[in-house]
């Protein structure tokens, strides 16, 4: 596509004479980059925004594909992209969107091998995951490497986002010392409302171009306070966040907070290669009110809050199959099943809905 005679004011006129950007808060955002950790509800949200803008680089790191169950919420994916890895396809989309912004897709989880690289080599860092494990890790990250963190969380009806960024502020386990243990259902098991997902990730993306186009703090960010939102009776409040100073993470120096790899190797399959597997042993990580009310044949009961709490004597074995409702236990899941000694851990994908739907 020749873009040579665009000129680059039109495409952003309508930010540009606010006195808060001008044309040295677009120059600003034109040689910025962000990293997108997640292309799911938040991701799908925030990045049309950030690319719109003319933030000049963005990555998005997500190793999922686009399920019909996705189009709810994540607004850049259609029918068209069922299968398709959301990191490309999202890319594809946003391309389109504004071909002058460098966007990169990686197909990969953020974990602690690819951490440092990812998250130095951008301004902001944008939090879209799903999940406690990745966001206390990335927080974590950006803590020890300096970046500030937009971070979003909606579940249900509720929804909160804030920045963090240690250097002028709290950091996430100043709010959240410890991640929750036992079960905490995200939105593909507990439901969400997709225009809250909207709304929140608009506000990291609105954040996020607060934080490029004005790095002297002329606009006053989140830094230390805490949106939240409950959209049942459309109550909002923001209250403040204090930096602590006995925090496990930010109250270290950088260069001693160790960050905790996730290197359980899991794979995910469908039901029909689940039906293949020779010598497996079949486990519902689900809650014993979920396994009574309905599980696969033959599968033994070990919830996951039972593995994180030390109370499930997992069997011996090599071979393992584990699975949940939608798959979203899975993983936390396979680290006791690696623990056990299991060298092979596949977990279902879709979970026991999907194998429903293919029975």
């Amino acid at each position: 596509m020749d873009l040579g005679n665009v000129p680059v004011n039109e495409r952003y006129a309508k930010q540009t004479i606010l006195p808060e950007i001008g044309p040295a808060g677009q120059a600003r955002l034109g040689a910025s980059s962000v990293l997108c950790v997640g292309a799911g509800g938040l991701g799908c949200a925030s990045l049309p925004y950030l690319v719109g803008a003319g933030v000049g680089r963005v990555t998005i790191i997500d190793a999922d594909v686009v399920d019909r169950t996705n189009l709810q919420r994540q607004v850049l994916f259609g029918e068209a992209s069922l299968g398709q890895p959301k990191a490309a396809a999202a890319a594809a989309r946003l391309t389109d969107l504004n071909p002058m912004v460098e966007i990169e897709a990686l197909e990969q989880r953020f974990n602690a091998g690819n951490a440092e690289a990812l998250i130095r080599g951008h301004d902001v860092i944008v939090d879209g995951s799903d999940n406690y494990a990745t966001k206390y890790l990335l927080a974590d990250a950006c803590v020890k490497f300096d970046r500030p963190l937009v971070y979003g969380s909606v579940t249900g009806m509720e929804a909160m986002a804030t920045v963090f960024h240690a250097r002028r502020g709290p950091c996430l386990r100043c709010l959240f010392p410890q991640a929750p243990t036992g079960w905490v259902p995200n939105c593909a098991e507990a439901g969400v409302l997709g225009p809250l997902v909207g709304m929140t990730g608009s506000l990291q993306a609105a954040e996020a171009v607060k934080l490029l186009a004005s790095p002297d703090g002329a606009m006053n960010t989140l830094i230390g306070r805490l949106w939240i939102m409950d959209i049942r009776d459309t109550r909002q409040q923001i209250i403040a966040v204090r930096k602590r100073p006995d925090c496990p993470v930010c109250s270290q120096a950088p260069s001693t907070i160790e960050l905790l790899a996730d290197d359980v190797e899991v794979r995910e399959i469908g039901p029909r290669e689940a039906h293949e597997l020779p010598d497996c042993r079949l486990f519902d990580v689900r809650e014993p009110d979920e396994y009574a009310a309905g599980h696969i044949p033959g599968a033994i009961s070990l919830p996951l809050s039972t593995l994180q709490d030390g109370q499930a004597r997992i069997p011996s074995g090599t071979r393992c199959l584990i699975y949940c409702e939608s798959g979203a236990r899975c993983r936390p899941a396979a680290v006791h099943f690696k623990a056990a000694g299991y060298r092979e851990i596949f977990s279902l994908r879709g979970g026991r809905k999907a194998w429903q739907a293919a029975a």
